[in-house]
This record gives C-alpha cells, structure tokens and sequence, in this order.
C-alpha cells in the first residue's frame, strides 16, 4: 500500500492510497489549526518595563489599575505593565468584564457577588461599580450558561 504525504498551513500527514485524499488530509489539516488557534488565543503577550512575558489567560484573576500602570493579579503573583484599561479589556475578550474603570474580572474567578462587590477565588474583593451591576449580572449569567 503507498503512502504520500499532504502539506497545508506546516502541517503534514501520511495518507494512503485506500482513503480519500482530500477529505481526510484536510480535515486532519483543520482540526489541528483548529486546536492551536485556540490554545493561542488563551495567551496573552504582555511587556513589563524591562521584559515580554507570555501568560496563560486562565491565571488572570483580575486587573486592578493605578494610573498608567495596570497590575494583572495571576495566580502565581502580580504583573505591573503600562496599558489602557480599553487596550487590555480588547486583548483578554470573552470570559473578563470591566466591573468598575479600575478592575478588570476573569469570571472563571468569581466565587460570589453582590451589587457592590465581587469577592474571587484569593479571596480577595473587587469593587464593582453601581453602573455596571446590571451589565455583569447579564454577562455573568451568559458566561456561566456556556
């Protein structure tokens, strides 16, 4: 039985002559750029004052500004970059919502909430801004439905 190897995107597989060539090959094709585009768009390429550092989107917890500088409380520690609230609300998408102009909120995160307050999994409190209450709670209940 021969053998060829079919290349589309850097991705390669052997299919042999008994199948159909074009379906299989390029379903494989597919699935596997469907797997890395997601697992890139959970990373998230930050600069610090001295260094690029590459994050995980799931170790944010929440984004607390103080002026220019933003600093992004992860699990394993906190981040202080120079960014815009709005620049950093575009990049993180889906699964974060701006609770108040100084928190930014991974809803994974999100143990319990009131109409003020968001107390996440450190068991720390975000404040939550009175406007915004009505928003989160919609997107909340959206996020946790998915």
């Amino acid at each position: 039985m021969n053998t060829e190897a079919y290349s589309n995107g850097g991705f390669f597989r052997k299919q042999t002559d008994a199948l159909d060539k074009s379906g299989n090959a390029l379903a494989g094709v597919e699935k596997e750029a469907n797997k890395r585009e997601k697992d890139n768009q959970n990373i998230l390429l930050v600069k610090t004052k001295s260094k690029s550092i590459v994050i995980n989107k799931d170790d944010i917890m929440y984004i607390e500004s103080n002026r220019r500088k933003k600093a992004i409380h992860m699990t394993g520690g906190i981040i202080e970059i120079y960014s815009t609230m709005d620049d950093l609300r575009c990049l993180l998408g889906e699964g974060f919502y701006q609770c108040h102009r100084g928190f930014i909120v991974n809803m994974a995160h999100i143990l319990e909430y009131t109409s003020d307050s968001i107390k996440i999994s450190s068991g720390e409190i975000i404040y939550m801004s009175k406007d915004k209450y009505n928003g989160f709670k919609s997107s909340y209940t959206l996020y946790l439905k998915r």
